[in-house]
């Protein structure tokens, strides 16, 4: 199976020779417009364990591979086609540690759908991503691919110290940008735009919940303001038994002026029947000029109360299970990126996560990274 996916992707690979992102190339009634990149970074952190170096796949935009095939309905005004993704990551940013800093890459199948589009929309079938996923990203500061928001994303596996010995949750369990479902099986609704606004909505599921989703965006140039991005969503998953349904809405909204200052707001909320409720928001402010891009962002997680589990004190012992309650994450951090040419983007970014809760005390976690994304 996995010679299968890989001689799959090596085929799509090898059709994008042109000088694009993503290629397009014309068979005989067919289309075939291919795309893919790779994300390597070094990454160095610190925390109250010390500090540690590694090269990692970046997996705020992780390194992947796919295609988009289509044809068109004669006399129908209808196009039909499949859209298939992979992603393989070596040493995931979000996963490495000092105890485990190689991790074997793998392929994982991110999209696998069929679609028939027209003139009333598009309509999606198979795995993929859900109507809200994304909208909490509207992103036009040009450093996305170092300050994405959810920051966990990188350095997400290393730990909050407790400093007398406690429990010490990771930053990936504390802070979450609480981006909706991300990509499952569903069936999928874009609407035609209707001006610069368009809608979608899914219904789907993940595992054994049924997840729906529902999302409106707007992009539009305005004379003399610049360009402004923004997009609201909705999701309910079905978790069943006390928590009921997990509830998510959540937006972002992205200004450019054309000056080339910048100006980004996230905000998210989760809350289910058992007593979740957390908040994420963050702010960005930046300069674009020319090839070159700088942001400075703070964001916020409240409320995530991770749950540390630790095995019992002695052989047999069940596990211990620590509600770190109270929690509120902060984040500051800046970010620079350079595209020299099209395909390729140099990138640092610095990361500076402090944890507060009702009880404990915690060092905080630092994370530098510096690396560069090859489109092909």
């Amino acid at each position: 199976m996995k010679k299968a996916k890989l001689a799959i992707c090596v085929a799509l690979a090898g059709m994008a020779s042109a000088p694009a992102f993503a290629q397009k190339v014309e068979m005989p009634d067919l289309d075939v417009r291919v795309y893919g990149f790779i994300n390597m970074a070094i990454m160095h952190s610190d925390t109250g364990n010390g500090s540690e170096q590694y090269i990692v796949d970046n997996d705020y935009a992780s390194s992947r591979v796919g295609g988009v095939i289509s044809t068109d309905l004669p006399d129908t005004g209808l196009k039909v086609g499949a859209h298939l993704e992979w992603e393989y990551q070596h040493n995931p940013s979000n996963l490495v540690t000092p105890e485990n800093r190689s991790i074997k890459g793998d392929f994982d199948e991110r999209i696998i759908s069929l679609f028939v589009e027209g003139a009333y929309g598009k309509l999606t079938l198979g795995q993929g991503p859900g109507a809200a996923d994304g909208a909490t990203e509207a992103d036009l500061s040009g450093t996305k691919v170092v300050t994405f928001p959810d920051l966990a994303l990188v350095g997400g596996a290393l730990p909050f110290v407790e400093k007398s010995g406690g429990a010490s949750p990771t930053v990936f369990q504390s802070i979450r940008s609480q981006d909706f479902e991300s990509r499952y099986d569903r069936l999928r609704y874009d609407s035609p735009k209707f001006g610069p606004v368009s809608l979608a909505v899914s219904q789907g599921y993940k595992g054994e919940q049924d997840i729906t989703e529902l999302a409106a965006s707007y992009n539009e140039s305005i004379d003399g303001l610049g360009r402004l991005s923004a997009s609201v969503g909705y999701s309910t998953k079905d978790v069943g038994g006390a928590a009921g349904d997990l509830e998510t809405i959540g937006g972002s909204v992205s200004w450019l002026h054309d000056s080339g200052i910048n100006m980004g707001v996230v905000y998210s909320n989760t809350e289910n029947d058992a007593g979740r409720d957390s908040d994420f928001s963050m702010l960005k402010v930046g300069y674009k000029t020319g090839k070159h891009a700088f942001t400075v962002h703070r964001a916020q997680g409240k409320d995530f109360n991770p749950v540390v589990v630790t095995p019992g004190a002695n052989e047999g012992d069940p596990e211990v299970r620590t509600t770190i309650a109270g929690s509120d994450v902060e984040v500051f951090g800046v970010a620079y990126a350079y595209q020299p040419i099209k395909r390729l983007e140099i990138y640092a970014v610095y990361n500076n996560f402090a944890l507060d809760a009702d009880a404990g005390d915690y060092d905080d976690v630092r994370v530098a990274m510096v690396g560069s994304r090859f489109h092909f």
